[in-house]
Order: structure tokens, then sequence, then C-alpha cells
């Protein structure tokens, strides 16, 4: 009889092209799945069809030895901000899984309407501002979903592979943003999305053409593409493209808090946005996160967006099971978007 370890090759044959075995226990294989059960051919045959499905990597490669893995191409992705010596082969992995998850997930969603034609940032932010008090994360993801724009979290991604911060592109004619930063500080989030959203409303993506990747918005070179959605994401959270806050010497988190509390109070200008602001132009990032973590805004991002993705797909009505009607498949990967 196979012992438990009987999958070890498997596993070692998929970290091969990024798929390490954590990632896969904890965000691919089935809940009911034990390693000791591929001593029935059965079950494993049925397992392995599980992974070729979720993986993207073809049945026949998988259950044989012999052959190399491959996966699919990454043609169809541009890649932007990413070091001069990372390429699109080096984010597939997580790209697969996360655009395969969101392929399940999306034709359950529920009242979401068509993207409105000729949108811009400017209206998105008057739109929200008749509604909230400032443009934070909960304030985006509130027009992104009324707006026809679907949003995701993905934690955790492979960690054989590189990870990227941000993606948008067309899934069908629904368009999509994910996001897959390891910051999980709303504000931070925040521009984030506000940026992968310019993206869409710019027309950098568009049904059937490319999806565009951000490898990491802290680095790498910029091109006219990224300084728009950069420009557009400042204007979408501030009504500013370029807005500044110069250093002021002896500006500690506490008084960098109380100050950025204030311009909120009189700029409606989230204070978590321009602690972020003053940080990055002043080249005092710890200090801003520092203050973020002093107005209780370290952390919460993953969790608010996971929040907003549950009442697009889960029912709410009083007295019915949350995920009736929901299927199994869905059901199966919503611990990879953060949705218990």
């Amino acid at each position: 009889m196979p012992s438990a370890t009987s999958l070890a090759p498997l596993y070692r044959r998929l970290k091969t092209v990024g798929f390490d075995r954590g990632f896969l226990q904890r965000a691919v294989l089935p809940d009911w799945w034990d390693d000791s059960l591929a001593a029935n051919a059965a079950t494993r045959s049925q397992i392995e069809l599980h992974l070729a499905q979720r993986l993207g990597v073809p049945l026949a490669e998988l259950r044989d030895a012999s052959q190399p893995l491959t996966l699919p191409g990454t043609h169809d992705v541009r890649l932007k901000r990413a070091t001069s010596e990372a390429k699109r082969e080096d984010i597939a992995p997580g790209m697969i899984v996360a655009r395969r998850t969101v392929g399940v997930v999306l034709p359950h969603l529920r009242d979401v309407p068509a993207l409105p034609a000729h949108l811009a940032v400017g209206d998105l932010r008057t739109w929200i501002l008749a509604r909230h008090r400032v443009v934070d994360l909960p304030a985006l993801l509130d027009a992104a979903w009324a707006h026809g724009i679907a949003v995701f979290h993905f934690a955790p991604l492979p960690t054989a592979a590189k990870k990227f911060a941000g993606m948008a592109y067309y899934e069908g004619k629904r368009p999509v943003v994910i996001l897959a930063t390891g910051y999980d500080a709303p504000p931070r989030v925040a521009f984030y999305l506000a940026h992968e959203i310019a993206h869409i409303l710019r027309g950098h993506v568009t049904p059937g053409g490319k999806m565009l990747a951000d490898a990491d918005f802290e680095m790498g070179k910029e091109d006219d593409e990224e300084r728009d959605a950069d420009g557009d994401a400042l204007e979408l959270l501030t009504g500013d493209r370029a807005p500044q806050f110069p250093p002021i010497y002896g500006m500690t988190a506490s008084r960098l808090a109380l100050a950025a509390r204030e311009y909120e109070r009189k700029h409606r200008v989230h204070a978590g946005t321009v602690a972020l602001i003053y940080g990055k132009t002043a080249k005092r990032m710890p200090v801003a996160v520092a203050a973020l973590n002093q107005m209780n805004m370290g952390t919460g991002a993953r969790r608010l967006i996971a929040d907003a993705l549950r009442r697009r797909l889960f029912a709410e009505e009083a007295g019915l099971d949350p995920a009736a009607g929901v299927p199994a498949e869905v059901l199966e990967v919503l611990p990879v978007i953060g949705v218990a």
C-alpha cells in the first residue's frame, strides 16, 4: 500500500512550475483531501483532475511523471511596474489560480450591473462624495461594485512563484480588479484599487484584450499608462492629481495623525490617504505607517474586500440560508478569496 506521502513526487513536480505544497494544501486541494487517499487509484485520479482544472496544467502531463509540466501561456498579459529581471512567466502561477477562481465565482454574483459607458474618475468621485464623507476603501468598493467592477483579493498566492500587486482585465464583458498585495492597511490598498479602476476607466484594458498586471507599485519603471493611472487614482482619492504635503521638521507619527485628521475635517480627504501622501512626498514612509497604526488603519483591507464580495454572492434575506443556491464549486474556492 502506498504511503501517505505518495503524492510527494507530484508536489515536487508542481513546485518546479511555481506551486508549492503549502499553497496547494491551503488553497487548491479540497477540504476533504488527505494525502493518504492517494492510495486509492480512483480517488487519486479524481484529485489529479481537480489539480489540472484549478492550475491549468494538462492532465496528461500531470499523470505522467516522465513529462515536464507546462502552464498556460502568458501572451495575453501586459506586465507593468516590474523590475528589469521580472518576467510574465514569474507571476503566472498566481495569475492562473486567481483568474480561474474568478471565472468560477463571477457567474453566481447577484445584482451587479454593467459598467456604464464613458465613466471617468471625476464622475466616480462625485458619485462617492454624494454618498460618503470621504473616498476611502469602503467607499471605493461601494462605487466599484455599483458601477459593475468586480473586486477580489487573493491570499495566499504561491510562495514558490513571484507575486503581483494588482491586476485589471475583462472576464467576458465584466471588468475585474484582482488585488494580491501583501499590505492590509485600507488606505494603502485604496490607492491600489483606485489605480486598477483607473486602468479600466481609461480603456487600458478592454473586453477580449490583454490583461494588465502591476507587479509592484513600489518599484519598476513607469510608462504613460502607469502615470495616468497614478494621477487618476490620486484625483479619485483627493480631487487633486498631484497633491503635495511637504516635509515638516519634527513631524512625529502622533503629530502626523493629528494633522491628517484635521486635513480630513477641512477638505474631505481621508486621513489615511493624507498620511500616506505625506510619507511618500516627504520620503518618510515609516512615520506615515506608524501614523496609520495610531489611527487604527493598519489592518482590515482584506476583510473589507471579502465582505463586499460576500454581499454580492450570498443571499441576505431573513430566514434564508446565506449559501442557498451557491454551487459547491464556488464554496470550494472561497478560502482563496478570503470569504469564509
